[in-house]
């Protein structure tokens, strides 16, 4: 644990929510950090500018879910760390009932997310796995926040690229698809090979 309370990897090791957090100009993030950030961008040039617009989407997306569509709560898969225009935020913006589940398979992002969330108590951050769409509806921690029976709002923003087709990505979004009720929407973004 570092002194401003966040986990750490060791002061060697990167971390891909740490990087992202740092992308969005945020603060929670280490040396290491933005060095492989620096690398990163001297690869793709503008990453900087994708990860702002897709987290600009993501708010969009929480800010109609949670207005014109009524949308109270929120399951978050691959969430990273809830830093700079977090979920939960946007939505009690609009809706100061909502309430938002963070899941990511990074032990460091969600203790760090565990953290960033200890006085919220509408928001918990679990260690989950997209592979096994299952166990996330079945956490205790996931199902004692949100009434998987009401409408959710699955969010599943910049992960699926990280699946290969071997993975079968469209069955695990079909198992999360067949496991929410009607009225639940689904928020998805993918990088591509084609430019941004």
């Amino acid at each position: 644990m570092t002194a401003d309370g966040f986990e750490s990897t060791g002061h060697d090791d990167p971390n891909i929510a740490r990087i992202y957090d740092y992308l969005l100009g945020g603060a929670h993030n280490f040396a290491v950090d933005r060095d492989a950030a620096a690398k990163l961008t001297q690869a793709w040039p503008q990453i900087q500018q994708a990860a702002r617009v897709n987290r600009a989407f993501l708010g969009e997306a929480v800010r109609y879910l949670a207005g014109p569509a009524g949308i109270r709560q929120f399951l978050d898969i691959g969430s990273g760390m809830p830093t700079m225009g977090n979920v939960h935020e946007v939505a009690y913006g609009v809706a100061p009932d909502a309430r938002v589940a963070y899941v990511d398979n990074d032990p460091v992002a969600v203790a760090n997310s565990q953290i960033l969330l200890a006085r919220t108590p509408a928001a918990v951050a679990i260690e989950g796995d997209l592979h096994r769409p299952e166990e996330i509806l079945q956490h205790p921690d996931v199902t004692g926040l949100l009434d998987l029976s009401q409408p959710v709002g699955l969010l599943l923003v910049a992960i699926l690229h990280f699946f290969d087709d071997d993975a079968h990505p469209e069955r695990l979004i079909g198992a999360l698809r067949d496991a929410l009720p009607a009225g639940s929407y689904l928020v998805l973004t993918h990088a591509t090979g084609d430019g941004q």
